[in-house]
């Protein structure tokens, strides 16, 4: 994600205010790591660099502010991804997700953080053996699986659990994509929301969905489930994605680059956990 902010009601003026704070200092620092092996903590967050070999075991943990740290041989990036706020993030990798373990936020005007998992290419970063980017007019078959758990502390708790999905116009973009954003929310609390404002309700595999739009710098469209889960399995991302193009969001001749999943708490946050997660494109 990574970066959400608030619009009408929704999240403009933060995203607004720490993508340009952070955005190219993180892509500077992947510029620099793109020609080096890196072992242990990649300390870039969304806008990693690229490393010639994975390290062999993520780290127990990480609370660097872009922190991330390849997993499953470097399959996945797990990342922590706090920005859009000061106060503490840690999060511990594993080969299928990552936990939060510290999140001490008090936001009530856009999210903290992006904790996530990602699959694909970010800012120059390719995670190993990447089905994406793959083209929206030849995508194929796009599945995902993931299962979440709430957060365990007490007191209050805000955040979603969503997907977050890039496309850009080129295939071989290093730096912020410039096509558009999709998410997509599984659940969310009391006042959190997206990105605009809803239009509409969509059937996508056999779910409604409630459909946000909504513009920053890129346009934003959101998919909330209606009736909230913390997990799906072979959920269709390219039927998603299909029903964007169809709505001029999303162009046929981009490139989605990355799917990413994660939690984005606006206050609070300890305790969230991905148990499980994975992608394909094609079945691979």
């Amino acid at each position: 994600m990574t970066d959400q902010t608030r619009v009408v009601g929704g999240r403009a003026a933060v995203r607004r205010a720490a993508a340009r704070a952070t955005r190219r200092a993180r892509y500077l620092i992947a510029a620099g790591l793109a020609a080096t092996v890196t072992l242990g903590t990649v300390l870039v967050g969304n806008a990693v660099g690229s490393a010639a070999t994975a390290p062999a075991a993520a780290p127990a943990q990480i609370c660097d502010q872009f922190g991330s740290a390849p997993v499953a041989g470097g399959k996945y990036l797990v990342q922590n991804d706090r920005w859009g706020a000061t106060t503490t993030q840690c999060i511990t990798p594993f080969d299928t997700g990552f936990s939060v373990d510290v999140a001490q936020h008090v936001n009530n005007k856009g999210p903290a953080a992006y904790p996530s998992i990602l699959r694909g290419c970010n800012y120059g970063y390719c995670t190993a053996a990447s089905p994406f980017p793959a083209q929206v007019s030849s995508l194929g078959t796009v599945r995902s699986s993931w299962s979440t758990k709430g957060p365990t502390a007490g007191g209050t708790q805000q955040y979603n659990t969503a997907y977050d999905i890039w496309f850009d116009p080129t295939k071989t973009n290093t730096g912020r994509n410039t096509g558009a954003e999709m998410m997509i929310w599984l659940n969310r609390t009391s006042w959190v929301q997206p990105i605009g404002k809803p239009y509409y309700d969509v059937n996508i595999g056999g779910t409604t969905w409630t459909v946000w739009y909504g513009k920053t710098d890129l346009p934003v469209i959101s998919y909330v489930r209606k009736t909230a889960t913390t997990s799906v399995s072979n959920l269709p991302i390219e039927l998603f994605t299909r029903d964007a193009m169809l709505r001029g969001v999303v162009k046929s001749s981009w490139y989605l680059t990355s799917v990413q999943a994660g939690f984005e708490p606006w206050t609070g946050g300890t305790g969230l956990r991905t148990n499980s997660f994975s992608v394909t494109r094609n079945g691979a």
